[in-house]
């Protein structure tokens, strides 16, 4: 019997956990956004970028010109990373590593043109290359012999504590539209507090 992803005990963090939080969406989708973990609020809906990042995440897809309908949305690490289950805290590299299965096992069920990562944890499990935000950031990257592009964003969350960056990040998205509309993914007209 082969092993379910909402059971998955291969690292210590299904002893805190809620609830995994799988990968959602349309499994057709083109375009798949990697985050990097479940938070509070995730752990305990079963579902990606919910609370103030799903805000911000929400507002991003709405200026790509995309809607969760569209899209395949996932984590690198499945499970809740937190601190005595009270504030959360960055996964570990054996976390990763445990995950990285279910991840392979979206990838080849999804077949996405475009992975877009959220945050320098979702960069670097999805490439195996160490982010730097200088060179990868909004920048298409073909990893040899894979079928998809990934393209580093940084996570929602940031712009939260960083609201200086949200021109700088508006680039980012606009540079992602252009992207997407080279690939030929049908995208929306900008809409939503980006598009101000």
């Amino acid at each position: 019997m082969p092993e379910s992803e909402a059971f998955c005990r291969r690292c210590r963090l299904h002893e805190t956990r809620t609830q995994v939080v799988v990968g959602q969406g349309n499994p057709a989708a083109e375009v798949m956004f990697l985050g990097e973990a479940p938070g509070r609020q995730e752990d305990l809906l079963g579902r990606g970028f919910q609370g103030a990042a799903g805000k911000v995440f929400e507002d991003i897809l709405a200026f790509v010109g995309l809607r969760r309908a569209d899209i395949w949305l996932a984590n690198a690490v499945r499970c809740r990373p937190s601190v005595d289950g009270k504030r959360n805290r960055a996964p570990q590299s054996t976390e990763i590593l445990a995950c990285h299965h279910w991840l392979a096992a979206d990838l080849e069920r999804v077949h996405p043109q475009v992975v877009v990562t959220l945050g320098r944890v979702a960069f670097e499990s999805l490439t195996g290359l160490a982010w730097d935000g200088e060179t990868r950031r909004a920048a298409p990257f073909k990893p040899p012999g894979d079928s998809w592009e990934a393209f580093g964003l940084y996570h929602p969350a940031y712009l939260i504590y960083r609201r200086d960056l949200k021109n700088m990040y508006r680039g980012d998205l606009i540079a992602l539209r252009t992207l997407l509309a080279d690939r030929g993914i049908p995208i929306e007209p900008a809409d939503g507090t980006w598009a101000q």
